[in-house]
């Protein structure tokens, strides 16, 4: 029978799985100009939802099978946190040249937990009980090799750890820096995407290398274990809320593919802080003629649709088309529109709605989502309750039959 933490295990573990499922498959469909850096999460979702499928075996195997799945399974938490350096390297902008060579760690591992297992193997037949969730506590008893060989990849896993989390923060330091001195006002939701982003896998981070140590050398820990399997639920539908209403965070920045200057796209790297300098003197380029050029191709953009309607279209994929760097399109819509770059875009978005809402009843409310620039049914929503203070379906109910009163 199934005991309550079994059922509680089984619950979320499923759902993990099914999130992360649900994880990936947004971020495949943000495109081909975001994949290299979504990748990344990608395989964190996938390591993370591959931990969640062991858990779903764990209540409806028996305890030998679950120790021989351990070498299959267990591997994947050295690939939590690499993904996540991997994906701050990425969006700052310094990939790594041989991103493979951070998960070759995944190949002693494997073989450690492989050896490991062989040593335990007549134990665990003798005392079934003894085998748990995702590994075997630490007992240092006479099969003293096995314990050994927990104890490295234990000392391993912590090392990692370390090492990439102190990369990891560096990194985004570096990504926000850069995406104040490109983007401006506009960095603002990228900064709290990021941000929210690095404190939230610090802190889970910390407690899954705690509980897992708490777990090997003090007792076991399955209520604890099973609050960190909910929190990462949490993150993955997190991660999935902020994709959903924000995917241009998640499309990798044009630069001077798109005729935009590459010393404009990116800070020079000086050794010392001198964006804001930077940034200040390509303010002053942008005079009143500028000013009134930029506006009025932007008027010119506006009225031909096809570029505000892109789902990915994004502050340098903008800039190229009126013509500008970014630097200077977001410096006119802030001092001259009143606007940041995803304000200016919803607002021509939910315009342009509000009018296929009302002169073209027939048509859903996803189709004409879909058709003015938004990825789902449920961003478009929210967009459109903040600009007009209705939803979709109540704005086209009041408004279909105003002509024929």
């Amino acid at each position: 029978m199934f005991e309550t933490l079994d059922i509680l295990f089984l619950i979320v573990s499923v759902l993990g799985a099914a999130q992360a499922i649900f994880l990936i498959v947004l971020l495949m469909d943000e495109g081909k100009r975001a994949f290299k850096a979504n990748r990344w999460l990608m395989v964190f979702g996938f390591s993370v939802g591959m931990s969640f499928v062991d858990d779903t075996f764990d209540p409806i195997i028996s305890p030998l099978v679950n120790l021989y799945l351990v070498p299959v399974f267990a591997p994947f938490f050295f690939a939590f946190i690499p993904s996540i350096y991997l994906y701050f390297r990425e969006i700052s902008g310094d990939p790594a040249s041989r991103p493979y060579r951070h998960f070759l760690v995944l190949v002693p591992v494997t073989a450690a937990i492989g050896l490991m297992v062989y040593f335990k193997r007549s134990r665990m037949i003798a005392d079934e009980g003894h085998i748990r969730d995702v590994g075997l506590q630490i007992t240092f008893s006479s099969s003293g090799l096995a314990d050994m060989v927990l104890l490295a990849i234990v000392i391993l896993f912590c090392t990692l750890f370390a090492v990439y989390m102190t990369g990891i923060w560096r990194r985004a330091r570096r990504y926000l820096r850069q995406a104040d001195w490109q983007l401006q006002v506009d960095s603002e939701r990228l900064r709290r995407w990021v941000i929210e982003l690095l404190v939230g896998m610090t802190i889970l981070f910390t407690v899954f290398t705690v509980t897992q140590l708490f777990d090997l050398f003090v007792s076991q820990a399955e209520w604890l274990s099973l609050g960190v399997k909910a929190a990462f639920v949490l993150v993955f539908f997190r991660m999935c809320q902020v994709i959903a209403q924000n995917p241009a965070l998640f499309v990798q920045p044009e630069t001077s593919a798109e005729g935009v200057p590459g010393d404009a796209a990116t800070p020079p790297d000086t050794g010392r802080d001198d964006g804001g300098e930077q940034a200040r003197m390509l303010r002053m380029i942008v005079d009143e003629d500028n000013v009134m050029r930029i506006r009025t191709r932007l008027e010119k953009i506006v009225a031909s649709r096809n570029v505000m309607f892109d789902p990915l279209l994004t502050m340098p994929k903008l800039a190229a088309a009126v013509g500008v760097t970014p630097n200077q399109l977001s410096f006119v819509l802030n001092k001259h529109l009143d606007k940041n770059f995803f304000d200016f875009v919803n607002e021509v978005r939910i315009n342009e709605a509000e009018r296929l809402l009302v002169s073209e009843s027939e048509r859903t409310v996803l189709d004409i989502a879909t058709s003015v620039g938004f990825n789902s049914k449920s961003t478009f929503n929210l967009a459109f309750k903040t600009i007009t203070g209705l939803t979709p379906s109540k704005y086209r109910h009041e408004n279909v039959d105003k002509p024929n009163d």
